[in-house]
């Protein structure tokens, strides 16, 4: 694999994983035009999610910390509060952990449909384009937060977004703006941490190029982290349903031009 097309992948490995237009799609589109051998394809592809991990633990340790630090607080408010933030994470998190293990063979062949990507993007546009109506209602639970991990476990389909499927749903089911996309990238965090230590034990690092390696980890992290920044602000600027057109447009693209 060349340099050239590890920085491809890295930027849209960046840009795609935290906006809400998938990133799994687009890579799996694009590595079936360019028809990359799986040798050198699935280990970078590996190694650039391990790169968009490390994105969002450092776009968000500042919140990470505080969660982290109120466990142990000596004020019992606050204390619980971070405790309980920690229960709906765990909680969330169980799905897409059963349902990823169980069966992770079925997922890595849903990959090789571009048919499939292109529908699945269609579904996410159109989950994405109800959320600028939606309200928010009342405290956030369990029940809540188990339905957004529900909902990161459809994301594993290629073409589902997993930021779009877990913050549109927490808007649907009555989150604040802000709590739904802090929640979803809580969420992620052992989401996308854990897959990678998952993966990464099976890997043969030597059949890649090792700057082509070093360059789309680089872009991967660096547009990653912008992503999340304009993410953020469109999901508290009430535009996320932007990205509905942009994900309809690549689907029909998707199933009417890649064979």
């Amino acid at each position: 694999m060349s340099v050239t097309e590890a920085l491809v992948l890295g930027l849209v490995q960046g840009l795609t994983e935290f906006l809400p237009v998938s990133s799994s799609g687009h890579l799996a589109v694009i590595q079936h035009l360019w028809k990359l051998p799986a040798e050198s394809r699935l280990p970078l592809t590996v190694m650039l999610h391990g790169a968009t991990a490390l994105a969002v633990v450092f776009y968000f340790a500042p919140l990470l910390a505080r969660l982290v630090r109120g466990l142990w607080a000596s004020d019992p408010a606050r204390r619980s509060s971070s405790w309980r933030m920690a229960g709906f994470i765990a909680v969330a998190s169980i799905p897409a952990g059963l349902i990823g293990v169980m069966f992770s063979d079925l997922i890595d062949r849903a990959f090789s449909s571009p048919l499939l990507v292109g529908l699945m993007l269609l579904v996410t546009g159109t989950v994405l384009f109800g959320t600028g109506s939606s309200q928010p209602r009342g405290r956030t639970g369990w029940v809540r937060t188990l339905l957004v991990g529900v909902a990161q476990v459809i994301a594993i389909l290629p073409g589902v977004s997993r930021s779009g499927a877990t913050i549109a749903s927490g808007l649907y089911l009555g989150m604040e703006r802000k709590e739904a996309f802090e929640f979803s990238f809580l969420l992620a965090v052992p989401a996308i941490v854990g897959a990678f230590l998952l993966e990464v034990r099976k890997l043969d690092l030597a059949m890649l190029n090792p700057q082509a390696l070093a360059v789309g980890m680089l872009a991967a992290f660096l547009s990653g982290l912008a992503a999340l920044y304009l993410l953020a602000r469109a999901v508290t600027g009430r535009k996320l349903h932007w990205f509905a057109f942009y994900c309809w447009l690549a689907g029909l693209a998707t199933i009417v031009f890649v064979r």
